[in-house]
């Protein structure tokens, strides 16, 4: 199986340079013979404010040369609380989550594909105390109790941490502690390979207690480091994940016509 993997898009009406590398994103996949497309979340500009930019990207994706997969953001439902007692800047907005369900199905997912266990999850409700947050802890113990002999993929929209699963220091980044552990203690018990996110607009690509954890880059523009530390690469692309028994393999793209806007400059 072949997917391609992108990540904030930050489409809306007027957003038109991140519109026309989205339409340069369709060409490459259709041209990468995909078999499906999974969103990890920011698909909109500014969706948690303005919910009619949904009806956009549904709009502008609706040719899509195979099935897309999404998971929302921050940009499109709000933030999860950094650390308990810390207010997200944009708090977890549940009335939008529920428009994100109703625009695009489930806001996590699992699914079966060359004997691996691909599951998508909603990283907006970590820590977030919500009857959300633990119905989906409580679907993801259900799905891996029967996955324990198959090699497992995680993808979400947020990394679980800057440089070690130990890491304490709050961050808007990152899955806040207490739920990444929470998150790490269920996948335990499988044979996690890899994980794989967006948010920062930057990649990366390293392997941390022998499973591999990629960043992917925004489809739509960088942030210059002025406004944004630098941990990463600071290019525009996208990835494409191929699967096949026992093997994953993932390899960053920077497609002809996904051009490197400088955020500063479309604002």
């Amino acid at each position: 199986m072949r997917a391609v993997v992108v990540t904030d898009s930050h489409l809306a009406p007027d957003a038109h340079a991140f519109n026309r590398n989205w339409g340069a994103v369709r060409e490459f996949t259709e041209a990468a013979h995909a078999d499906l497309t999974v969103h990890l979340g920011d698909f909109t500009f500014d969706g948690f404010r303005d919910a009619s930019q949904f009806r956009h990207v549904k709009a502008i994706s609706a040719s899509w040369p195979t099935p897309i997969r999404y998971l929302p953001g921050n940009h499109d439902i709000g933030d999860d609380p950094p650390a308990p007692g810390v207010v997200a800047k944009e708090p977890l907005d549940l009335a939008r989550l529920g428009d994100f369900r109703a625009a695009f199905g489930p806001d996590y997912w699992t699914f079966e594909a060359e004997g691996w266990r691909v599951v998508g999850l909603n990283a907006q409700l970590a820590g977030t105390d919500t009857a959300e947050e633990a119905e989906q802890q409580a679907w993801l113990a259900g799905q891996l109790a029967g996955s324990r002999r198959m090699p497992a993929l995680l993808l979400l929209h947020k990394r679980l941490f800057e440089d070690s699963p130990g890491d304490e220091t709050p961050h808007y980044r990152y899955v806040p502690a207490k739920p990444r552990h929470r998150l790490l203690e269920l996948l335990s018990g499988v044979e996690l390979r890899a994980v794989i996110s967006g948010h920062t607009h930057q990649y990366r690509d390293r392997v941390v207690d022998a499973v591999r954890h990629v960043w992917v880059p925004s489809t739509a523009f960088y942030l210059p480091d002025e406004v944004q530390d630098r941990v990463g690469e600071k290019v525009t692309g996208l990835g494409v994940l191929d699967l096949a028994p026992d093997r994953l393999r993932f390899h960053l793209v920077c497609p002809e016509g996904v051009l490197r806007y400088n955020l500063l400059d479309h604002l």
